[in-house]
């Protein structure tokens, strides 16, 4: 696996580019289960570097993505990606919903839902 996602001509972003040369995690702390969601329509799209583009392109509204597939479907390591998910988030690009609270993870039909949405992939 790359550290870096890949640009045309297979050169690497490097990682501090991607995150603005941010070097601490955000102040809402992110972790692998959050999901992200985008909080900008597609055209809004026009104008950011292409990898925020793409992350953008990969939380569509209502789902989004968990933090961990985001990182894994970028080819990125986990810590790079809160980090570039904290720049977005920043400027208002991204939203995040915790986690499945205690309760919500002893729902059957949920439990049931996420095996079989897992077992189609």
């Amino acid at each position: 696996m790359s550290e870096a996602p890949r640009r045309e001509g297979g050169r690497r972003t490097r990682l501090y580019a991607l995150t603005d040369g941010r070097t601490t995690a955000p102040p809402a702390s992110l972790t692998m289960d959050t999901t992200v969601m985008a909080a900008v329509s597609a055209d809004a799209y026009d104008g950011l570097p292409s990898e925020w583009q793409a992350v953008l392109s990969l939380c569509v509204p209502p789902n989004g993505l968990a933090v961990a597939e985001i990182a894994a479907r970028m080819h990125m390591r986990l810590t790079p990606t809160i980090l570039l998910l904290g720049e977005l988030e920043d400027r208002g690009l991204v939203r995040h919903r915790s986690p499945l609270e205690e309760t919500e993870t002893t729902n059957v039909n949920l439990l049931m839902r996420i095996r079989d949405n897992l077992a189609r992939i």
